[in-house]
């Protein structure tokens, strides 16, 4: 892509930044918006769960990140933001913003509401989740707008979203992906249970350790599905939009499935958790934000 030379004034950034505005540098110049009023306030619980319990965190528009907790307990931190023409208008929409949470001993479910009214013009809610759980538990996280990371959990995983990037790193157990509007890219240490992963618009990246016994079905209407050099699969079919074959022994089903978009499938590698940043990975998927921290 040719980038085109942006020239701006510096006489006119100094004037914009010094009256409180943003300033925006994209494709077609700079653009100048009077900076909004803004609130925020943060939400945090700890829970106790029996062992294999389940966690459900449902959001509206911002991310869910899931990362290995340190000992038995949930903790879950939420930063909820509002952004309107003023800071007290911005105050006034972040209390209409409400978080409600349903607990028993072995269930804990948690639910972002924006209240009633239309965000319209510079309006906007954003609500943060950062969570921790113990080994073992069945973790089910969904949001509309935002993205969902899940790294180092180890358990029974479900994440959906409709607009946004699904991004696991060094996980374990049974995984559940659904996406609308985004890329996913899975790196499973351990499979100990189903692998569904599902997008309509957007590419998908799996890796799996190379002595897993599965049975694996990939497909793609539009784009491409393929496996790295080497990668321990013996093909019944395939062709350039679907491979379908045994891993090993075979046994546990991995299922990878978009409309729009490619996929590719790997050998897990160890890693520190940071974003695949290759071109191929780039390629299949997509831009997947959601970061370990």
């Amino acid at each position: 892509m040719r980038l085109r030379p942006v020239h701006v004034s510096a006489l006119v950034l100094t004037a914009a930044l010094g009256a409180g505005c943003d300033v925006h540098v994209g494709e077609n110049g700079v653009s100048l918006d009077v900076a909004g009023g803004k609130a925020r306030e943060d939400w945090s619980r700890t829970y106790t769960l029996a062992k294999g319990g389940n966690l459900e965190i449902v959001n509206v528009n911002g991310a869910i990140v899931v990362n290995a907790g340190t000992g038995p307990q949930v903790e879950v931190k939420a930063t909820r933001q509002a952004r309107a023409a003023s800071d007290e208008e911005a105050q006034a929409l972040l209390k209409e913003t409400a978080i409600t949470e349903e607990v028993s001993p072995d269930r804990v479910s948690i639910r972002t509401s924006n209240g009633s009214g239309p965000l319209r013009g510079r309006r906007s809610i954003n609500v943060e989740y950062q969570v921790r759980v113990p080994v073992g538990m069945r973790v089910n996280v969904k949001t509309e707008n935002g993205g969902i990371g899940l790294h180092d959990v180890d358990g029974n995983l479900t994440a959906s979203t409709t607009n946004g990037g699904i991004r696991g790193t060094n996980i374990a157990g049974a995984v559940s992906a659904h996406i609308v509007n985004g890329g996913i890219v899975m790196e499973i240490a351990r499979v100990a249970g189903p692998v569904q992963l599902d997008a309509v618009n957007g590419g998908i990246r799996l890796d799996v350790p190379g002595s897993v016994n599965a049975n694996l079905e990939a497909q793609a209407v539009n784009g491409g599905v393929s496996t790295e050099d080497g990668f321990p699969i013996t093909a019944s079919e395939r062709s350039r939009t679907r491979i379908s074959g045994r891993m090993n022994a075979g046994g546990t089903a991995i299922s990878l499935s978009t409309v729009n978009g490619g996929v590719r499938i790997g050998t897990f590698k160890q890693s520190d958790g940071a974003p695949a940043t290759s071109k191929e990975a780039s390629d299949q998927t997509g831009p997947v934000v959601v970061e370990k921290r």
